[in-house]
């Protein structure tokens, strides 16, 4: 399957994502994966709210999104994949998701090292985009889709 995008983001469904980025896309579905937040009754209240009007939102765990992903249940829909971490998004390719370029949101890691005014990330996080640089995974940094995109491979090679 083929996402229309695929997005890093601590926050999951918020304003950027819900109005700039669903509009532009034209998104129908956002898949939005995060063990933890997937059992958060509430958590998952909030983020279903936030989802605009005719967009559909799925927030749930990474082996129920292998599964639904597999199963082609997005084949057909402009489908938005959006994970909370960079771990959570090495986890899925490395359970044979294919994703091929990420846009890179918020990562506010308050123990990170800066490397955009919204992306702050740890040796962690640093090794795991490596290692999906590694498995040819493309990033480009951009808030709202009318804003500057930035190559974040580049700062990912330069690390």
């Amino acid at each position: 399957m083929k996402f229309t995008l695929v997005r890093i983001d601590d926050r999951l469904i918020h304003g950027q994502v819900a109005l700039g980025w669903t509009r532009s896309k034209g998104i129908e579905c956002i898949l939005a994966v995060d063990d933890e937040t997937s059992k958060d009754s509430f958590r998952v209240s909030l983020l279903k709210m936030a989802t605009p009007t005719g967009v559909k939102s799925f927030i749930i765990d990474q082996d129920t999104a292998i599964e639904k992903i597999n199963s082609g249940s997005f084949d057909n829909k402009r489908t938005m994949l959006l994970v909370k971490s960079t771990k959570t998004l090495l986890d899925l390719i490395n359970k044979g998701i294919s994703i091929d370029e990420v846009n890179v949101g918020n990562l506010r890691n308050d123990a990170g090292n800066k490397l955009l005014n919204y992306v702050y990330v740890n040796d962690e996080e640093i090794a795991d985009f490596k290692e999906m640089r590694n498995q040819n995974v493309s990033f480009f940094a951009q808030s709202l889709p009318d804003q500057q995109i930035t190559d974040f491979n580049s700062i990912i090679d330069k690390i």
